[in-house]
């Protein structure tokens, strides 16, 4: 199965507007600020940088998983915090600055983080299959212009335009949400006749891969004397993963090119929410018993 070439670049195109969804949210004085408080940004994005890798690459081994499975689960591993992460973040009264600052720098490091997971996952982890020998260069360009560019641009149109970027802010991030969700009914429409074949080999997988990771998130909080707020903040941004990005990059003709590779994506993207919920209705009970 592949995706025609006005599907591919409705995928861009909502890629690109998640990107500039998030620029419109930031200022430069938001990547300062949060250097006055270096440790809980520098545990977020090691967990979200290289604890998600380590924990996708743990589930792969422990579930033996297909090599297509395989990389689409590291696909979503190797993705930043997805634009809704700000929001969980407020609704748990989080530290919504964090959230935003973890989302921005993830966004910008995975510019590099990602090719260089993705190109060597073959040697790594799969190393008899040929479906992810791919030259680093070939993803990092792609998402130079998908995620980086519209970022920046963004950013700009907030700094011309603060009134209008602020009130432009919560559209775009509904806007978001129906792309991602547009996205993945298309995709399993598409694979309607296999859907539950996937969900019933993935489910499992996912739901262990999404527990792993915000163990290690947790673990890696207390580790650092981390206070409530922050450790919730990396919970949910170790968890709302960018499904958007991960769907572009499986299904891109410039990357994999490959719509199966995208599955893992997809449904990650909808149990993420299940899971994300079932934290805040723990949180909202816990408070609520105080």
């Amino acid at each position: 199965m592949q995706l025609n070439l006005v599907v591919q670049a409705a995928l861009a195109a909502g890629l690109i507007i998640i990107m500039f969804g998030i620029g419109l949210s930031l200022t430069r004085q938001d990547f300062l600020n949060v250097f006055g408080h270096r440790t809980p940004l520098f545990v977020g994005l090691a967990a979200q940088i290289v604890g998600l890798p380590l924990a996708a690459a743990l589930t792969i081994l422990l579930f033996d998983l297909a090599p297509e499975y395989a990389l689409g689960l590291m696909i979503i591993a190797s993705s930043p915090g997805g634009a809704t992460s700000n929001l969980f973040s407020y609704l748990m009264k989080g530290d919504v600055a964090l959230s935003v600052s973890l989302t921005a720098f993830s966004s910008v490091l995975c510019i590099f983080s990602v090719p260089l997971i993705l190109s060597y996952a073959s040697e790594l982890l799969l190393a008899d299959s040929r479906i992810v020998q791919i030259p680093p260069e070939n993803i990092f360009l792609p998402l130079l212009f998908l995620m980086l560019l519209p970022l920046l641009v963004g950013m700009i149109a907030r700094r011309q335009f603060p009134a209008w970027a602020l009130k432009m802010h919560r559209p775009t991030s509904l806007l978001s949400v129906l792309i991602l969700v547009s996205s993945i009914a298309y995709l399993l429409y598409l694979e309607r006749q296999r859907f539950f074949a996937y969900a019933a080999d993935l489910g499992e997988v996912i739901s262990f891969f999404f527990l792993l990771a915000a163990f290690l998130g947790y673990m890696v909080t207390r580790i650092t004397k981390l206070r409530g707020r922050q450790t919730r903040t990396i919970l949910i941004e170790v968890g709302v993963q960018n499904g958007m990005q991960a769907i572009v990059i499986a299904t891109s003709p410039l990357i994999f090119n490959n719509p199966v590779l995208a599955i893992p994506a997809a449904i990650y993207s909808i149990l993420m929410y299940f899971f994300v919920f079932a934290l805040y209705l723990g949180l909202w009970l816990t408070a609520r018993n105080k």
